[in-house]
């Protein structure tokens, strides 16, 4: 059988994983931090060698231009027309990561999704976000297109959001979205606010037992996010919901306080846009590997 070759390239870490044509499940998955890998040439020549890899389609963090993704946190260029020539694959598919999670929604089971915010569908786009290393987003439309977005490299809102950390300057080092709202920005902010340099993971743990910092900095992580998403979904009229994924975030979403972040969703939006944001739901994608399967999806749809 014709074996499938599953890449998700992030700002940090490199995921990949197997499967066949003509299947729907992700198998094997592994992860390796990229900082291991010396060379991703190599690295892919040596997967495709030993899995005896058929077809390949990689999904990775940055705009994708004429077939090529110059990665956003990453000194990696990665061309799907010239993997295809170099290894000899029979399909070779280069996707965005956000691209991917949207299209892993196709297959995914209600129990994946933890609702944040109950709603009342009223059309088929679905806005997807994930705070991770930078800012990831894509809109899924009405035909099951999935349009990936670069707004975490906006410059618009970063001002206003810094109000929500308690920060009234505009320091230089926060100047995009991603800046503000993304793992990276816990961290930043953190050091900025108390000089400790220390992970987005390590600021939730000492949330957890009950560092103030850490509380300001989260809640004002938090409050940035609803404003962020319900200024996205008003833009694309997300009226099928938005979904929120990463791992930072379902981390975040299991103490968070679900009435105050819907509160910072609607905020003070009134009338018909009011009434819009009410309707959308919010959900939290709690499946592991989405990128990967959205990869897979993605390649079950564009060979039939």
């Amino acid at each position: 059988m014709n074996k499938i070759l599953l890449l998700d390239l992030g700002g940090t870490n490199l995921r990949y994983a197997l499967s066949e044509e003509g299947s729907a499940e992700v198998r094997d998955t592994k992860k390796i931090a990229l900082d291991t890998i010396s060379n991703f040439d190599d690295f892919i020549e040596d997967l495709v060698k030993k899995f005896n890899i058929h077809s390949m389609i990689i999904s990775a963090a940055g705009p994708k231009v004429n077939g090529v993704i110059s990665m956003t946190n990453r000194d990696l260029v990665i061309d799907e027309q010239a993997l295809k020539v170099k290894f000899n694959l029979h399909k070779c598919f280069l996707l965005n990561d956000w691209e991917s999670i949207g299209y892993s929604l196709s297959n995914i089971q209600d129990v994946e999704i933890e609702l944040i915010k109950k709603g009342n569908p009223f059309n088929s786009n679905t806005f997807f976000i994930g705070p991770g290393t930078g800012l990831g987003a894509a809109l899924k439309v009405q035909d099951g297109q999935v349009i990936p977005t670069e707004i975490g490299n906006t410059t618009g809102l970063t001002r206003s959001l810094l109000n929500n950390y308690l920060i009234d300057d505009s320091p230089s080092k926060f100047v995009t979205l991603e800046d503000v709202v993304s793992g990276s920005a816990i961290s930043s902010i953190y050091e900025y606010k108390t000089g400790n340099s220390i992970t987005s993971e390590e600021v939730v743990k000492l949330l957890k037992e009950g560092d103030k910092d850490a509380e300001s900095v989260i809640a004002g992580f938090t409050k940035s996010l609803a404003e962020v998403i319900s200024d996205m979904a008003l833009t694309f009229i997300s009226g099928n919901g938005v979904y929120i994924a990463g791992g930072l975030m379902r981390t975040i979403v299991e103490f968070m306080d679900k009435d105050l972040f819907i509160e910072h969703f609607t905020g003070s939006k009134k009338g018909i846009h009011l009434e819009l944001l009410e309707k959308m739901p919010i959900g939290m994608i709690n499946r592991e590997h989405a990128c990967l399967q959205g990869n897979l999806n993605f390649y079950n749809l564009n060979i039939k």
